[in-house]
């Protein structure tokens, strides 16, 4: 199988210089490389306009077939070894601190009033106003703190999902019909909305390129929405705590809806910082 590969190679090669002008062939170069780590078509959109107008790069199996000038050939030689490198694993730590405050506001009335022979109150009776009116108002308020830390590994380039949703109720209902009668069966389960930001790690010597992307999924669509055009690109040194929370509120709305929601008499806000090592 080799043995075929390397004839068909080699036919291809023939077929470029066949194809190059008679006074180009001296002072052009042909040579076929073979990729390590990366897949052909990754690195060939990046090489072909390296080539020139009087060169070619083709790319078969895990090989390009490259046709152009020496200088160009050298420039290209060094652009594939920069490219077909072993890509590392790069550990995406997510630190999650959430804070939750929940009020509660209640007013009660309770008591009597006696006008001339007829007595007005009310079914709780207040023990201290036998003739009175008794007005309690109630104010509560409480903090919910947590913090937790998650983490996830992902090739130089690859993308990770941090979730900061919420599970909400989901009711279906299914109708019965049984001779003169219908039964209807109500379900109600809980649905996971998954909101959050896709991060793109692109390692960069001694730092990482974040490519953060606002992502908010809704219950009545499949899949999710990505909004691209509010995407952040970033540079962090690498072992260093990056408060991806703070920079996302500042950016836009959508990014804010996701962090900060409020619902009913609760109010929550997620604060997020990452790490990629």
């Amino acid at each position: 199988m080799q043995a075929f590969v390397h004839r068909l190679l080699l036919a291809c090669s023939i077929l470029l210089a066949l194809m190059l002008p008679t006074q180009a062939l001296a002072v052009t170069d042909f040579k076929i490389i073979t990729l390590q780590h990366r897949f052909v078509e990754d690195i060939l959109p990046i090489i072909q306009p390296l080539a020139g107008e009087d060169g070619a790069v083709t790319g078969m199996q895990n090989h390009l077939i490259i046709r152009a000038s020496p200088e160009r050939m050298l420039e290209i030689e060094q652009t594939i070894a920069s490219l077909d490198a072993a890509q590392q694993n790069l550990k995406i730590t997510v630190n999650r601190q959430n804070s939750q405050q929940t009020s509660r506001n209640g007013v009660a009335v309770s008591g009597q009033k006696r006008i001339g022979n007829v007595v007005i109150g009310t079914n709780r009776t207040s023990r201290r106003a036998p003739d009175g009116v008794q007005i309690d108002i109630e104010n509560n308020q409480s903090n919910t703190r947590s913090n937790s830390n998650q983490f996830i590994n992902v090739l130089d380039g690859g993308q990770a999902f941090i979730r900061v949703g919420q599970s909400v109720p989901f009711t279906q209902e299914w109708v019965t019909y049984m001779h003169r009668y219908i039964r209807v069966q109500r379900t109600t389960e809980f649905v996971d909305i998954s909101t959050g930001f896709a991060v793109r790690a692109r390692s960069i010597g001694n730092q990482v390129e974040l490519e953060i992307t606002p992502r908010i999924a809704q219950l009545n669509q499949a899949g999710f929405i990505d909004f691209e055009e509010l995407s952040t690109i970033v540079r962090v040194n690498k072992g260093e705590w990056f408060d991806l929370g703070s920079t996302m509120q500042q950016k836009d709305e959508v990014s804010r809806a996701i962090l900060s929601r409020s619902i009913s008499n609760q109010l929550q806000d997620n604060a997020l910082t990452i790490r990629v090592d």
